[in-house]
């Protein structure tokens, strides 16, 4: 699975993973926290409601990071304000017993996001390696340029043993739970389902990271045939081993199953416990007398104790204003300026809200369609129009028309990598509109190529904007174009 249906899917695991494991303990120990008697109320809808929008903030927040190559030291700084902001709300709420709970709940959920992030993000990066070669030149490149595939090979080996791990911690909660008579109902066993569900599939994201390396060390890319169908396989094997589950672990079950433990119940009856004995005795330690070994009045030298006074002030200081620096550095760096001059962030969730919305497309859709809707290569082609768009200092009107018509021509290009048109950054628009035409057969084809090449690159040099007239006839040129299947 590959390309906007891949970034989805591991984000969402990443959200359900560490997010149901949270809910679910929250759920089952309240009864046991809570003191309604007294009105003391550690777990109620707030922290429910706080973990579940947490999880969404930190999947959206690990992929900034990963976009912007943040350094692994700014999790402490996010982590910090954003609990920071939690608690604030919390006492605005008269939250006064939540942030007992919450501040080690939201630590540990946020690691826990993080950890199953890192093989999604070494993944991508090798993904986007390998993206421009194929065939002998992906094979080539990775016989001298491995260390990607190597990262991720070792990172899936880890990931397994933290994905076993945090299956047991689940399990743990739900013993404790059930031996602590905790709070169980339909929802917490919609979410342990849902937990389950999620860990499987993390096992079978990393079978197929494995594959992904095995095959491009062979020059083999995009070779699974029918992707859905795979998927739905999993999701087959799941519920069939839920069914099978319930069979056999219900309270008045189908199939019955019957542990004899007479032996240990006649071992335990007759166990005698062996009572303490009451002449139990000490030696007491002797005392030492501090007058007479140092004196009455003894006391150290003023000039010492000024010293270790002023280097543990000069300490605290230090360790305060270390603190405080790495904190707040962030802050002021040239990266966060331009974070927020550029409007990445709402480039991003722009981006953000296409993928979702191709990712439920590809998941309704009819048939099997194995085309990326959005390539690597489409991408870079939008980056280069924006940043010249910086460079010349174009209208607002002006940058708004090239933004319409980007979208289109990423189609195109996107169109054109499933059918083995390569894009390359060097190539100019109607440069590669040329490489399209000269595949196409027939005449009217090839004229649509030459037309949207020609349009875009009058509308990306040229002042004044197209007319209406010629951006329609762009849109049906390109859209012509993406329509066509051929061998």
């Amino acid at each position: 699975m590959t390309g906007t249906f891949n970034r989805i899917f591991e984000r969402i695991l990443v959200f359900t993973v560490s997010t149901s494991l949270l809910l679910v303990a929250m759920g089952i120990f309240s009864s046991a926290l809570n003191n309604y008697e007294v009105d003391k109320i550690f777990i109620d809808w707030f922290v429910y409601l706080a973990i579940g929008i947490s999880g969404l903030i930190y999947a959206l927040i690990l992929q900034i990071f990963a976009l912007e190559k943040i350094k692994s030291a700014m999790h402490i700084v996010f982590i910090f304000f954003y609990i920071v902001v939690v608690l604030v709300i919390a006492a605005l709420l008269g939250k006064g017993y939540a942030p007992y709970v919450l501040i080690p709940a939201l630590f540990v959920q946020y690691f826990i996001a993080v950890g199953i992030n890192d093989m999604f993000i070494l993944h991508d990066r090798f993904l986007f390696e390998c993206e421009t070669f194929e065939g002998k030149e992906l094979e080539t490149y990775l016989f001298h340029n491995n260390l990607s595939a190597i990262d991720l090979t070792e990172k899936t080996k880890t990931q397994e043993v933290v994905l076993f791990g945090i299956s047991v911690v689940m399990f743990i909660v739900l013993v404790f739970g059930k031996l602590a008579e905790g709070y169980f109902n339909p929802l917490i066993n919609i979410l342990v389902v849902i937990f389950y569900l999620s860990i499987l599939l993390c096992y079978f994201t990393l079978g197929l990271f494995r594959n992904d390396v095995f095959y491009a060390f062979l020059g083999f890319k995009d070779y699974l045939a029918d992707q859905k169908r795979l998927l739905r396989s999993v999701l087959l094997i799941f519920l069939i081993s839920m069914g099978l589950g319930l069979l056999i672990s219900s309270n008045k079950p189908l199939i019955k199953i019957n542990y004899y433990l007479k032996e240990y119940t006649e071992q335990l009856e007759e166990e005698k416990f062996v009572t303490p004995s009451d002449n139990f005795s000490f030696t007491p330690l002797p005392e030492i007398d501090l007058e007479e070994a140092f004196g009455k009045d003894s006391k150290p030298h003023w000039i010492v104790e000024f010293i270790f006074q002023l280097i543990k002030y000069a300490a605290i200081v230090f360790i305060c204003g270390s603190v405080i620096y790495f904190l707040f550095k962030p802050f002021f760096t040239k990266h966060w300026r331009v974070f927020w001059s550029e409007g990445k962030l709402i480039k991003f969730m722009r981006s953000l809200w296409d993928d979702i919305k191709n990712f439920f497309r590809f998941i309704f859709s009819k048939g099997n369609q194995n085309q990326p809707y959005s390539t690597v290569q489409s991408r870079k082609f939008r980056d280069s129009m924006m940043d010249f768009l910086k460079k010349v200092k174009r209208s607002k009107e002006k940058e708004a028309e090239i933004d319409r018509l980007t979208k289109h021509f990423m189609k195109l290009i996107d169109w054109g990598e499933a059918h083995k048109i390569k894009y390359k950054a060097n190539l100019a628009p109607a440069e590669y509109t040329k490489l399209i035409a000269n595949v196409l057969e027939s005449e009217e084809n090839k004229a649509s190529a030459t037309t949207a090449g020609q349009l875009f690159e009058k509308a990306l040099y040229d002042k004044n904007v197209l007319s209406a007239e010629e951006e329609a006839l762009f849109v049906a040129s390109v859209n012509s174009l993406i329509q066509l299947e051929f061998k």
